[in-house]
């Protein structure tokens, strides 16, 4: 290749760049594209053809290196300065009224000398992006605020990320925003994973977050996430603007999207307004919002109102109601679970709600039966509080026919027809009888589960045959299941028979708080189980208990030292363990765990933010720290996250430490600082 020919393919490289990201901007950000796909490709195309005889043009800003690279090991830590601080939450106009009067008190005025601004409030997973002579640098997850994970390789595969800023870019530019799928591109890839037989998400937000923490960025490059700014961070060599919304408005001339095209500057009256016209057409918003920030425009003010130790005083976010739609119940059918207990559920005519179709809910128990006074065919009101967990909010009268006829809870088991027996309270109603199908096939459900002895393979529909067949009668007949009854069983074929047995023979020895937690006993949940395994380390220990003995653990009260001393000395338990035993089932002492958090303890409540609950419940484990069930005086730290529920209340009474998780992760970080 000669000079001339060289110095052709550098110009048109550089020429094929800018056409290329400038296309991006305008499909990607402004939503108005100027060519054709196939145009757009024919560019691609040439600018991967150059760099593919020419190594040497290949730059990181390039659109052709969003495709994503090698997998990556793992997440370094950043720290972000300065920090993603979360924002207080409020619930009721009248909320807004108040925090608008505290700004004002605040400030020692009787008008606000600024606007106020209102942005939709984005479900999805909050980022720092970090740019240095106008080039991506850095890009990382909010984590607990002062420290994230560096997201960098699958953050440069989003087409709605600027590479490199337009002219006019700052030396040093920080941004912060969230990364979000759109409604559309979610319902259609969602589809594709179901049709695949892959696992579906039940939001967008799920989505987003689960795929910009995937080690291979190819996969994040295949989804359709976006990313939108919601604030500015720090601007080093240039002049910021003066107030936040001029501020998103500079950053879209820079090339990104922000939330501020769809958001509100004006007095509190003009917010108000805004905020019941974007309620009212939430379902249409083309990305999942959960309510809407609002904020003090101008930046002086901001600084003036400061910080509160968790939050800043100058913004709030002004979350929507919870989620609510009417619909007909069906039949209401009853499940027996794995302790015997008979759990009613109605069955629903199946209806939208916050993104998913909801055609079972459960009514809990049958005092809450009575409490709805709830019978078939009835219409009522559903609701997803915190757009999770689906319940019956109350029965519409004006729906109820004059045929509807009150239920009547069983009084024998709905599978073995053995009587069945109220508890003292009246409330809880079990079936009895330990050999039910019903509770062979939950308890062993339980018993192979991931957080229990983790028998891959072993689904619910596997076990449903075996159970029925009578080749399984207690976890102890897992043990000695053999190829040829496998392999006789429907869509069961050698590999995967065989697949089977190797995973049982695998799980033979399990710690002492798995097989606890795995026995399924009544009040003996993951957290106690390991309560229990760390207090009396061996299974001998533990089936030669006494009840005062299990009651002096600490967190463990009557009811579930009574439960556990029940099983281990009954005959049904007695019988279990013995089996175990001699199907070569050993439990594993467990050790003594120490660590940072050591004698602290923990209880979640509500959704958090960023983590699953058994994520969170992990972090403290491996730092040694313990579980709770319920709020006491014993309890440490109450981590709380959306729709918190009573245990908030009880918690703030006895006066106990309460976090968010921001609060939560910076301890986890430092849990030798005070909070």
């Amino acid at each position: 290749m000669s000079d001339g020919e060289g110095e052709g393919d550098a110009e048109r490289a550089a020429t094929l760049r800018r056409e290329i990201a400038r296309h991006d901007r305008l499909y990607h950000v402004h939503d108005r594209p100027e060519i054709a796909d196939a145009e757009y490709d024919a560019l691609f195309a040439e600018l991967q053809a150059i760099e593919a005889r020419r190594a040497d043009l290949v730059v990181a800003e390039s659109p052709t290196q969003r495709i994503g690279g090698a997998v990556l090991s793992g997440f370094a830590s950043v720290a972000h300065d300065p920090p993603l601080l979360s924002l207080d939450n409020t619930y009721v106009e009248a909320d807004v009224r108040e925090w608008h009067q505290r700004l004002l008190d605040h400030l020692g005025v009787a008008e606000l000398p600024s606007p106020l601004v209102a942005e939709p409030k984005l479900d999805g997973l909050s980022c720092r992006l970090v740019y240095e002579r106008g080039k991506l640098v850095l890009a990382a997850t909010r984590g607990s605020g002062d420290i994230g994970e560096d997201v960098t390789a699958n953050v440069r595969t989003i087409r709605s990320v600027p590479l490199e800023l337009a002219h006019g870019a700052p030396e040093r530019l920080d941004v912060r925003g969230e990364v979000v799928l759109p409604r559309r591109d979610f319902d259609q890839l969602n589809r594709a994973l179901a049709a695949n037989g892959d696992k579906t998400y039940a939001n967008p937000r799920n989505l987003a977050a689960g795929t910009i923490r995937q080690l291979d960025p190819r996969l994040v490059a295949a989804r359709p996430l976006e990313f939108r700014v919601w604030t500015l961070g720090k601007v080093d060599g240039g002049e910021a603007p003066a107030t936040h919304s001029a501020a998103l408005r500079w950053l879209e001339t820079l090339g990104f999207k922000t939330v501020g095209r769809d958001g509100c500057v004006g007095d509190l009256d003009t917010i108000l307004a805004w905020y019941a016209q974007l309620l009212a057409r939430r379902d249409d918003y083309p990305i999942e919002i959960d309510g809407v920030v609002l904020k003090v425009d101008s930046y002086e003010l901001q600084q003036r109102l400061g910080f509160t130790a968790r939050s800043p005083r100058f913004a709030r976010a002004w979350k929507f109601p919870a989620r609510q739609a009417t619909t007909r119940v069906v039949a209401i059918q009853v499940q027996v679970g794995r302790t015997g207990t008979l759990t009613p559920v109605a069955v629903l005519e199946p209806v939208a709600l916050s993104g998913v179709t909801i055609s079972h809910v459960t009514l809990h128990n049958r005092e809450e039966i009575a409490r709805l006074r709830v019978c078939v065919g009835d219409t009522v009101l559903i609701e997803r509080s915190g757009d999770v967990i689906p319940k019956v909010v109350q029965v519409i009268d004006s729906g109820r026919t004059a045929d509807a006829a009150e239920y009547v809870f069983p009084t024998a088991c709905p599978t073995c027809a053995t009587a069945v027996e109220s508890d003292g309270d009246f409330v809880a109603v079990r079936c009895p009888n330990f050999a039910c199908p019903a509770r062979v096939q939950k308890r062993i459900e339980h018993f192979v589960g991931r957080s229990t002895f983790d028998i891959e393979g072993l689904g619910e529909k596997l076990i449903e045959q075996l159970v029925a067949g009578g080749h399984v009668k207690s976890a102890a007949d897992l043990f000695g299941l053999d190829f040829a009854t496998l392999v006789g069983l429907e869509r069961m074929g050698e590999k995967s028979a065989q697949n089977v047995l190797d995973a049982i023979g695998q799980a033979r020895r399990r710690p002492l708080a798995r097989l606890l937690f795995a026995l399924g006993i009544p009040d003996i949940g993951e957290t106690a189980a390991e309560q229990v395994a760390t207090h009396f380390k061996t299974l001998a220990a533990v089936r030669a208990a006494t009840v005062l003995e299990v009651e002096a653990i600490h967190g463990l009260g009557p009811s579930s030292a009574n439960g556990l001393v029940d099983f281990m000395q009954g005959a049904d338990g007695c019988a279990l363990l013995d089996a175990l035993a001699a199907a070569g089932v050993e439990a594993l002492p467990a050790e003594k765990q120490g660590g940072a958090l050591e004698g602290k303890t923990f209880l979640f409540t509500g959704a958090l933010p960023t983590l699953t609950r058994a994520e969170a419940e992990a972090r403290v484990k491996a730092q040694g720290g313990s579980l709770l069930s319920a709020v006491s005086k014993k309890l440490s730290y109450l981590v709380v996250g959306d729709a918190p529920g009573s245990k908030l209340k009880k918690a703030t009474e006895l006066g106990v430490a309460v976090l968010d998780e921001a609060q939560f992760l910076a301890l986890l970080a430092r849990p030798e600082a005070p909070l």
